[in-house]
Order: structure tokens, then C-alpha cells, then sequence
């Protein structure tokens, strides 16, 4: 088990770690150059996740069977997703690092939950639903630019294209996620409140969107090498998973439809990640458990069947026992919390986030912030 006290060197793209996960994945990252993992992987996972949320509209509008379809993906995939940021605390590695940082690390999920536990009994529901909604475009947003920078990296774009492209991403997908701000009830009346010009909303995020996204298209001109398909296709995909919000009007159906596809993502990147990283039975028990499910596609499925069977009880416990308050406490701060440890475990600007998870993601290429 190592420690950040002995300085072990991460393996770089060329070295050791990265021929075990070459190894793992049969190659696939070498022969496909330019995918993550490979076409068909990446189309699925990552490309074409959007789709899912067209499902879920469908399945609801016009399906009898679109309510099961809805508990399904919740329990299944939506939150499997939300906990797979806790798994990041399996690794020996990680571990010891966030213990240098136990502020962070461990007492802020605390103060988060506590937070939600007031608000939520001192019935400031608003601030905690409008947290949420503004928080998860946000999440959003950076997952799908951090995902597209990796792309990026693969097909030797510049870092220079980095600022352009989170911008452009964030400014686009607000646009959409706030352009009936209005059917979101707890937020709109929240702005209402302060005397928030609602107004002006539109018209300054259109022109944001339209400025970021121009600029962005100049510096990616400009690439000495030529955009990958991979690339581009990823692009149009980060657009693609927010326009629920322009056409159907029930917010909830509207912000779940485009999360489905931000779910099969995060998962995707997730578990490829394990599966690179933690190519070899070592280390602690909960290290083993990381490299044991990983490595076998029927006990991955297992534990999400497991994890939504365990919330899945517990939602109809406490509504049975009459306290269904607890779960939403509980639903919401785990929400929360992942936001906030996802901007904390995929902080390519922190050196050790850099080193223990860029080159398991970026074969071939020199690490610098992506």
C-alpha cells in the first residue's frame, strides 16, 4: 500500500501503468487512436448517451409502461452514478492523499448534509431545489468539457483551446437550461423575489452562447492538426444533452431526460478508469474490491442492482413509517455532495489529481491540465 510520504512517481502514458491497461482493454486504446476506449464503447457511453434521455421522454409520454421505465433508471443508473464518486475513496492512493486534505475531503460532505438538513426542516425547500438546478448545469457542463478534453488531448489539440471550450460548453448549455427559467417554480420565484431582472435572462445568455461558441470555433480552426471525428461528434453530443429544456414543459421530466445521458457518461468514464487504473490485485481490501468489480461486467451490474435496491427500500420504508422527509434529506445531499466531490476528485488542476488519473485516460500524451 503506498503513501504520498514514500513519493511514488505515478506511471506515465508510456510506462508500466499504461501497458497494464493496454493489456486489460486488448489493445483497444492503441489500435483505436483518437477514442477513449474504442468506437463502439465511446459512441455508446458517451455519444450517443443523449439518446437515452429521448427514451425516457417517450417512455413517459406515451408508453404505459414509461412510470417503470422512469423507477428503473433512477435506481439503476441515476443513482449508481451519484455514489460512484464515493468509490473514489477505495483507492490506497487516493485515500492517503484526502487525508491530507480531511477539510475537504471529509468534514465538507458533512457540512453539506447538514445543510440540507436544516434548510429542508426550516422549510427553505426553494434554496435547496434552486441549488440543485443552477449546481447540476454547472456539473454538467464541466463533465462534458472535461470529457471533450480528453478528446482533445487524444487528437493533440492545444491547451490553449481549453478556456474557449469550457465556455462555450457552460454558456450553450445555461442558455437552454434557463430559457423557461419560468417552469421551474422554486428558482423563478426566488428571482421574483430579489427582483431579479427575468427578463434580460434570454437575451444575455443567447449572446453569451453565441460570443463563447464563436470564439471557440476560431481557436479550433486554427489546430494545426486536423479535429477528429471522435471530437467533433462529442462536441455535438455536449449540445445535445440539454435540449429537453426548450420543448418539454415539465421541468422534472425535462432536467431527468437530459441527466440519463450525463449518467451513461459519468459512469463510463468512471468505470474505465478503474478498470485501467486498478489493473492488479493489490493493495487493501477495499482496493481489491475496486480491481474485483472492475474487472467483471456481471458484479458491476450487481452492485447497481444492489445499490437502487437498497435506496429503493429505503424510499418506501420511510414513507411507510411515515417520515418520508428523511429520504428527500437523504436524496438531496447526496446530490449535493457528489457535485461538490466531483469538483474535487477530477480537479485536473491539482497535481495529484493530474497524476493518478491522466494517464489512465490519455494514453500517449505529456500531462498538463486538459
Amino acid at each position: 500500500m503506498s503513501t504520498l510520504n514514500n513519493s511514488r512517481q505515478f506511471p506515465s502514458a508510456s510506462q508500466t501503468g499504461w501497458r497494464r491497461s493496454e493489456e486489460s482493454s486488448g489493445g483497444i486504446a492503441v489500435t483505436q487512436r483518437g477514442w477513449i476506449q474504442s468506437r463502439i464503447y465511446d459512441l455508446s457511453l458517451f455519444t450517443l448517451s443523449p439518446l437515452s434521455g429521448l427514451l425516457i421522454i417517450w417512455a413517459a409520454r406515451g408508453s404505459s409502461t414509461g412510470g417503470y421505465l422512469g423507477i428503473l433508471a433512477t435506481y439503476l443508473i441515476a443513482i449508481p452514478h451519484y455514489l460512484s464518486s464515493f468509490t473514489f475513496y477505495l483507492g490506497d492512493e487516493n485515500l492517503a492523499y484526502y487525508r491530507t486534505r480531511r477539510l475537504a475531503f471529509f468534514i465538507g460532505p458533512v457540512l453539506i448534509l447538514m445543510a440540507v438538513f436544516g434548510l429542508r426542516l426550516l422549510r427553505f425547500d426553494a434554496i435547496v431545489q434552486s441549488a440543485m438546478f443552477v449546481w447540476n448545469v454547472y456539473h454538467v457542463s464541466l463533465q462534458s468539457a472535461g470529457i471533450l478534453s480528453i478528446y482533445r488531448r487524444l487528437n493533440a489539440g492545444a491547451i490553449t483551446e481549453k478556456p474557449f471550450a469550457y465556455a462555450s460548453i457552460l454558456a450553450v448549455n445555461a442558455t437552454m437550461a434557463f430559457w423557461h427559467v419560468e417552469r421551474f417554480a422554486p428558482l423563478y420565484e426566488l428571482l421574483r423575489k430579489v427582483h431579479f431582472p427575468i427578463s434580460l435572462i434570454r437575451p444575455a445568455f443567447l449572446t453569451f452562447a453565441l460570443l463563447a461558441f464563436a470564439l471557440y470555433l476560431f481557436h479550433l480552426g486554427r489546430r494545426s492538426t486536423k479535429v477528429s471525428a471522435a471530437e467533433i461528434a462529442f462536441l455535438v453530443s455536449t449540445f445535445l444533452l440539454f435540449h429537453p429544456y426548450l420543448w418539454v414543459r415539465d421541468m422534472n421530466l425535462a432536467t431527468f431526460a437530459m441527466l440519463m445521458g450525463h449518467f451513461l457518461q459519468y459512469l463510463g468514464i468512471v468505470w474505465l478508469l478503474n478498470r485501467r487504473k486498478y489493473a492488479a490485485a493489490e493493495g487493501s481490501i477495499s482496493q481489491r474490491v475496486l480491481f474485483t468489480v472492475s474487472r467483471s461486467t456481471p458484479l458491476l451490474l450487481l452492485s447497481f442492482v444492489s445499490v437502487g435496491l437498497v435506496f429503493y427500500v429505503a424510499q418506501k420504508g420511510t414513507a411507510f413509517l411515515g417520515i418520508p422527509i428523511s429520504y428527500v434529506i437523504l436524496w438531496n445531499s447526496m446530490t449535493l455532495i457528489h457535485f461538490y466531490l466531483d469538483g474535487l476528485v477530477w480537479a485536473f488542476k491539482d497535481p495529484f489529481v493530474r497524476k493518478s488519473i491522466g494517464p489512465y485516460l490519455t494514453p500517449g500524451t505529456h500531462m498538463v491540465t486538459p
